[in-house]
């Protein structure tokens, strides 16, 4: 049963990406990924919003990364390092977009 949803804007490739990552650790199946606009308005680039399915509240930043940590099994061991300032900081920045292009995935190149 799907316990949070993760929204993401659908034109990021990193975000893609990052939701690959989630889906291959989410072995209890807690988790659904969404390119839908959630109920708070359009995503930036980068910008992630996670819903609480149980409680409906919408969660954004580092408080949506600790809900994701909390569903994900691989991910229970990351949770503590989130109440270190330095690194909440920093994950805060992450997930709040990336209109300055610094989250752009470079494409993929052709073999020769």
């Amino acid at each position: 049963m799907k316990r949070i949803t993760i929204y993401h804007n659908k034109d990021c490739a990193r975000c893609r990406e990052i939701s690959r990552v989630h889906r291959m650790f989410d072995w209890w199946d807690r988790v659904e990924i969404s390119t839908a606009t959630p109920k708070t308005g359009p995503l930036r680039l980068g910008e992630i919003v996670v819903e609480d399915k149980q409680s409906g509240e919408m969660l954004k930043g580092v408080n949506a990364v600790r809900l994701i940590c909390d569903n994900v099994p691989a991910y229970l061991l990351l949770r503590p390092l989130l109440k270190v300032p330095f690194i909440a900081r920093r994950i805060e920045r992450e997930v709040q977009g990336c209109a300055d292009g610094r989250c752009a995935v470079p494409a993929k190149q052709a073999l020769s």
